[in-house]
């Protein structure tokens, strides 16, 4: 129920607002969204209310005012709203896999709607999606995140101009910048990478059971998504005429949009590839994969898909943070041997998940329980010991072995092109600006020209 309270000399309409279905609409951190419409007078007030429950608490407050106010002369708009039109524009798309238009309604959903959806597509300016940028910047959004949301704002009503529901895209209209860089931007934000020493460092750090998929990684440069879809029929074989092994990059675990689905697509920007690997790693394959040809070379024990989440909880996340500690100096322990402590972890700092006081006992002289002894969960050693990997104690992904291959073939002279097409990138322009900075040929040549340059003036 709306409900009208006197703000002064002003009365002002509160409601909650909700979905087609009656379902309260949340924000990102489900928060209900509420609506608020301020009036000078008890009557137009109650007209407010009125019309807000008469529509089921649909209408934002934008709607009721113009409702009420009748802008534009008293001719209301005929346009869709921008979450009508974005149904149907959705519906449409036909070159997008079922996960991309499910993260397509999420993004929009969570992050569009609240602020754009109720409006008309022609009562949307370019100064309500310059608002809309700035509120998102100004929830702590990073530009690349940013950049995903506004693409997806530009080609919904892009689409809504090749419809003639509007004349103009507002989006075009913004100064925005698309992966803008900040102005207090250091460089710090590179892609992280490993050096061939620190791989070795982290692998042995796994039990031995996952360095296949670790090294296939790591000399190969695929995607999670591409090199746990590999297949037994994959594997290319040397011959007569072409003496190097290779594994055939084709497909790739796609999301269903149904939960944690999955099913095997094209590949990223469906870039089909050929990578020639080393003997030891062609070993390694032929060991491991099945007698059939569509059986999955890395799985689960029992041929089914290797979860990320339980790979990422279980094997990848301790063994890096594992990696990152050194033996001789570890990072401090969170409890203390204090006589006669006795009591509740909690009393001692101690807390669970979710924030609140551990409330298991504490041994006998000590100030925190069984499950909260030892450093904490990411804790890492701040020693310079030549054996410890030093990653900040961050807990990059496995697409940390990705961009470490790419920067040792870089740092090794390979050309551009070829890494490009190794990787699987669409262009080399995405080649170079994800990996430009481990150009050391284009820092030489610079330096080659100065001199030839101050070379050329001293002759003279």
């Amino acid at each position: 129920m709306a409900r009208i309270e006197q703000r002064g000399e002003s009365w002002r309409v509160q409601w909650r607002l909700c979905d087609g279905k009656g379902a309260l609409r949340r924000d990102a951190a489900g928060k209900a969204l509420v609506q608020s419409a301020t009036w000078p007078s008890r009557d137009l007030a109650t007209q407010a209310k009125d019309i807000a429950e008469a529509h089921r608490h649909q209408w934002t407050a934008d709607q009721v005012y113009d409702a009420i106010l009748e802008p534009s002369g008293g001719h209301r708009s005929k346009a869709p709203t921008l979450t009508e039109w974005f149904a149907d524009f959705i519906e449409s798309k036909t070159r997008i896999t079922r996960g991309t238009e499910a993260g397509y309604r999420q993004q929009f959903r969570d992050h569009i709607e609240p602020a754009l959806g109720a409006k008309p597509l022609d009562r949307i300016t370019a100064v309500d999606v310059g608002k809309w940028i700035n509120r998102r910047r100004e929830a702590g959004v990073k530009n690349s995140t940013l950049t995903r949301e506004f693409a997806l704002l530009h080609q919904t009503l892009e689409a809504a101009v090749r419809a003639r529901h509007i004349e103009r895209n507002p989006c075009k209209e913004t100064d925005f910048v698309r992966d803008r860089v900040d102005d207090t931007d250091t460089g710090e934000g590179r892609e992280k990478y490993l050096t061939w020493r620190e791989y070795e460092l982290v692998r042995a750090r796994f039990a031995p059971e996952w360095h296949p998929l670790l090294d296939f990684f790591a000399e190969t440069g695929t995607r999670w998504s591409e090199a746990t879809a590999l297949q037994t029929g994959d594997i290319v074989h040397p011959t007569a005429r072409s003496l190097r092994a290779k594994v055939k990059i084709s497909r790739a675990w796609k999301r269903s949009g149904k939960g944690d689905d999955r099913y095997l697509g094209p590949t990223k920007g469906r870039r089909r590839r050929e990578v020639s690997i080393r003997q030891a790693l062609y070993d390694t394959l032929v060991h491991l994969a099945p007698p059939k040809k569509n059986a999955l070379v890395f799985h689960d024990g029992d041929g089914g898909t290797i979860h990320y989440s339980n790979f990422w909880n279980r094997v990848w996340k301790p063994a890096l943070i594992e990696a990152q500690r050194c033996p001789e100096h570890p990072p401090p322990r969170r409890e203390e041997q204090r006589e006669g402590a006795t009591g509740r972890c909690g009393d001692f700092g101690g807390r669970t998940k979710t924030g609140g006081p551990c409330g298991a006992r504490v041994p006998a002289g000590y100030t925190r329980c069984t499950g909260h002894m030892g450093p904490e969960p990411n804790a890492v050693s701040t020693c310079d010991c030549p054996d410890v990997v030093r990653l900040d104690g961050e807990v990059y992904g496995p697409h940390l072995l990705r961009h470490s291959f790419a920067s040792w073939l870089f740092l090794k002279g390979v050309p551009q092109l070829t890494i490009s097409r190794v990787l699987g990138h669409s262009t080399t322009m995405v080649t170079s600006e994800v990996y430009g900075h481990l150009m050391p040929e284009s820092d030489d040549a610079v330096l080659d020209a100065l001199q030839r340059i101050e070379d050329d003036l001293n002759e003279d």
